[in-house]
């Protein structure tokens, strides 16, 4: 993993919010901070192996914990409030993403992959919302608009088996490296439901889609970054 990149999201997300925080917006309109934590259930899909494994590899992602923060800053109020959508999320799963395939060794056998990995994935996000009052302690929502996505996948505890066998320990050799990373531009979904708690306070739920191409070239090759990311959420007024 990129140690700079965290820095870099955080510097980015700062300048967000700075951005939408000098646009013209109604006085009286305090932007809204929703912090969410949630599970992301990525697609589950079948890749090209990369390096010396020249056969196909069955990724089973398991579900990944999430969390992040949403603001949202009203350009427009009434029965529908609108603006701006900037936000961020990590989502994280250590020695628990399975992998499994099979490739064509230089001898002409086929290598047989078993492998634990970790998978690491943050963006960034800015887009636009509307907010809607069903009654006078519900509102809903959906936003959406372009996001940049970080991904750092990492292999552990591989293991491989040659059929025919083969004695030498080149013929179980599958990945030349075992981490690698990405960054690419994608785009994000939102909508949910929130119920007021106490003033400029609400407790929610909501679900979330996130939807981009990551190169884990020396690993794994090109994954679909795409599926739901259900949560629950706080909202206050800032």
């Amino acid at each position: 993993m990129k140690p700079r990149f965290p820095i870099v999201c955080s510097a980015l997300f700062f300048a967000l919010h700075i951005t939408a925080a000098r646009a013209e917006a109604p006085k009286d309109s305090a932007p809204l901070l929703q912090i969410y934590v949630g599970i992301l259930e990525l697609d589950d899909q079948t890749t090209n192996g990369e390096g010396e494994s020249q056969g196909t590899v069955d990724i089973d992602f398991s579900s990944l914990p999430s969390g992040g923060l949403e603001a949202e800053y009203t350009f427009a109020k009434g029965w529908l409030h609108w603006g701006l959508n900037p936000g961020a999320s990590v989502s994280w799963k250590t020695d628990d993403t399975r992998l499994s395939g099979s490739s064509t060794n230089g001898s002409g056998g086929t290598v047989v992959l078993e492998a634990d990995s970790s998978l690491f994935l943050a963006e960034i996000h800015l887009g636009g919302y509307v907010r809607g009052r069903v009654s006078d302690r519900i509102t809903t929502y959906a936003a959406a608009g372009p996001m940049v996505m970080y991904g750092s996948h990492d292999v552990n505890n591989e293991s491989s088996t040659s059929s025919p066998p083969q004695p030498t320990p080149a013929d179980t050799a599958v990945f030349e490296e075992t981490d690698s990373s990405d960054i690419n531009v994608g785009y994000y979904v939102r909508a949910g439901i929130d119920f007021s708690i106490r003033q400029d306070q609400h407790i929610g739920f909501g679900i979330r889609y996130m939807s981009t191409e990551l190169d884990f070239n020396k690993t794994i090759g090109k994954l679909d970054i795409k599926g739901p990311l259900y949560v629950l959420t706080f909202s206050t007024q800032l």
